[in-house]
């Protein structure tokens, strides 16, 4: 009988002493991570070698900011939510994420905004990115995007660079449109330098290679209109050069209207899917002579 209640104790006193033993270092353990300091901070840009609107030393400046130097500070201290909503703020930035490590590593991600074009209007310039977002430009750093320019149907508020009429929202969603068009196409985003709006409401495109002016009219059917200007290039300019046209009208359905240099005449070039121009007859000509390929 003595025996058993003495076995009893002993288990009694055995799970006492480990509970007090988990309680006491889950204790010490609570404390070293309360007394834990931030030791360094570890920024990330994650497409730095795309865009570089924002640098590492914005970022801690930004960061400390908030509430003092970061580094020493207690990690209970610090609000990661805080500081991520204080880098989000920032136009450039997309998203940010935060961690820190139990040994005092702040670990910092940022994910920045990716133009597709730059427009200027008369209250200065301004990105677009893949989103419709709209930020401002970097005086630091230029991202080498198509430019808008013009008579540019669009009201900003410099201030905060957001659109202010309602009127503005078609032509952004048509140079959006047109910006990522460009940035699938490699081709054509290389080629395609400026993008010019005219009183009259034409768009008015100025290449890289070529002194072509390129009469785009609206934004409307972008695809067919690249598709003629590419046929162009591929069976005018062998045979006539670069030098020969001045502009190339791509406003019409199912043509190419070609001014030659120098001249005011406009010559009516077919460039449907089964008849692409090679060639064109010179201004003295008394009748066009137009080669097909069929």
């Amino acid at each position: 009988m003595w025996r058993k209640f003495l076995i009893i104790f002993i288990y009694i006193c055995l799970t006492a002493a480990l509970v007090a033993y988990f309680w006491s270092a889950q204790w010490i353990v609570s404390q070293n991570i309360v007394n834990e300091r931030c030791r360094a901070v570890h920024v990330t840009l994650l497409d730095s070698s795309l865009n570089k609107f924002v640098s590492k030393s914005e970022v801690l400046e930004i960061i400390n900011s908030y509430d003092g130097n970061v580094i020493g500070k207690r990690n209970c201290k610090i609000n990661l939510g805080n500081l991520e909503n204080l880098l989000n703020m920032k136009s450039a930035v997309k998203e940010s994420q935060i961690s820190l490590t139990r040994d005092g590593i702040l670990n910092v991600q940022i994910k920045q905004r990716k133009p597709v074009m730059r427009i200027e209007t008369e209250n200065g310039g301004f990105y677009i990115d893949e989103d419709a977002f709209v930020f401002p430009l970097i005086e630091k750093y230029t991202s080498y995007v198509p430019i808008a320019t013009g008579y540019i149907p669009i009201s900003i508020n410099p201030e905060r660079q957001t659109l202010k009429e309602m009127d503005s929202t078609d032509c952004i969603r048509k140079l959006l449109k047109l910006g990522k068009f460009l940035a699938d196409n490699p081709f054509w985003n290389a080629q395609i330098e400026q993008i010019y709006f005219q009183q009259n409401g034409d768009v008015a495109m100025y290449t890289r290679v070529g002194k072509q002016r390129i009469v785009f009219g609206d934004l409307d059917n972008m695809q067919q209109k690249f598709k003629k200007l590419y046929a162009f290039y591929k069976y005018v300019i062998p045979n006539a050069g670069w030098d020969k046209y001045s502009t190339v009208n791509l406003k019409f359905k199912k043509q190419i209207v070609c001014t030659l240099a120098g001249q005011e005449k406009a010559w009516d070039v077919p460039a449907d899917t089964l008849k692409i121009v090679s060639t064109v007859a010179p201004a003295d000509s008394t009748e066009n002579s137009i080669t097909t390929i069929n």
